[in-house]
């Protein structure tokens, strides 16, 4: 299990609809590797409403005096996820990204077909799908909680398995999740000429924790 935060340190809660709006701000300021990052906020904002409203998937936040010093965001079924988010949302979120979804079609596609499982760097279990904490907390172990919260709600929801992937030169994150019991599985290339890093994490069978992160 995780442990508890520090006296006076933000703390870690399932987020609200009201918080998706925080949590796309944050993934455009904090999350520079990547393509939904350059679609913009607006886009973001639905995407992470329709995880708060898919059964699948989970976001929680980090609460530092009713504001959101981080985020982190999982999916145990991506591929309904993302069918999901383009049967309800797609027009809305197309408009509000046009023109940077035409010239970046190409990363698109990729990125919708690493959620449809069908290309590589699909690992085992639920899938971390985005995680940032505001420049003005960063040092002060929110990301090592938020992982460790993020495995923790994959286990209560039944699950032992999870995966995140990562910009392979991106080796803060990699330590970051490496700390919490993650392992190098396989690198691969999400985007054409960008090289990832898939890492898996493998909790025992019928654990009631995740396991501590430090």
């Amino acid at each position: 299990m995780t442990g508890g935060p520090d006296a006076g340190s933000p703390a870690v809660r399932p987020a609200e609809p009201a918080d998706a709006a925080a949590a796309a701000r944050l993934h455009v300021e904090r999350i520079s590797e990547g393509f939904l990052a350059l679609l913009g906020p607006r886009f973001l904002t639905l995407l992470y409403q329709r995880i708060l409203s898919s059964d699948g998937s989970f976001l929680l936040v980090a609460d530092a005096h009713d504001q959101v010093a981080g985020f982190v965001a999982g999916s145990g079924d991506v591929r309904g996820l993302y069918r999901a988010f383009l049967l309800h949302d797609g027009v809305r979120a197309s408009i509000t990204a046009a023109g940077r979804l035409v010239s970046g079609w190409r990363r698109a596609l990729e990125t919708l077909r690493h959620g449809s499982g069908d290309g590589a760097g699909r690992g085992r279990g639920a899938e971390l799908l985005a995680i940032a904490v505001d420049s003005g907390h960063q040092g002060t172990g929110i990301g090592g909680r938020l992982v460790g919260a993020f495995l923790d709600e994959v286990v209560r929801r039944g699950g032992d398995s999870a995966y995140v992937v990562v910009a392979s030169h991106n080796l803060g994150a990699v330590r970051l999740y490496e700390r919490a019991g993650f392992t190098r599985s396989q690198e691969f290339e999400l985007h054409a000429g960008a090289s990832s890093l898939l890492l898996q994490w493998d909790g025992p069978a019928g654990a009631s924790g995740a396991g501590g992160t430090p």
